[in-house]
């Protein structure tokens, strides 16, 4: 656990987007995507029928649009870290 920052210090402003936390927040919506339409999928198995094959094409769009979806939640998220104002407020002219 991280040491509690010193009195009177404030962190420093993010001034760039973090691709990485992007790709991160895309990899795991995709997997979770996967995992849950896998549980749907074998939650919506009748017993002593044989188990259907996942539709290649809707598993794709499935895991692609979860991706896109976290990938845009992380995307709206590092934008607003990136356009805070200073802690002072705006300099009037």
């Amino acid at each position: 656990m991280p040491l509690p920052p010193p009195p009177g210090s404030t962190p420093r402003r993010q001034l760039r987007v973090d691709r990485r936390r992007i790709l991160f927040a895309a990899s795991l919506a995709a997997v979770a995507g996967t995992v849950l339409m896998l549980l749907v999928h074998r939650a919506a198995h009748t017993p002593g029928q044989p188990i259907k094959p996942i539709p290649l094409l809707g598993a794709v769009l499935l895991v692609a649009g979860a991706a896109s979806c976290g990938a845009w939640g992380e995307t709206m998220r590092q934008l607003a870290l990136t356009q805070l104002e200073e802690p002072d407020g705006p300099e009037e002219i």
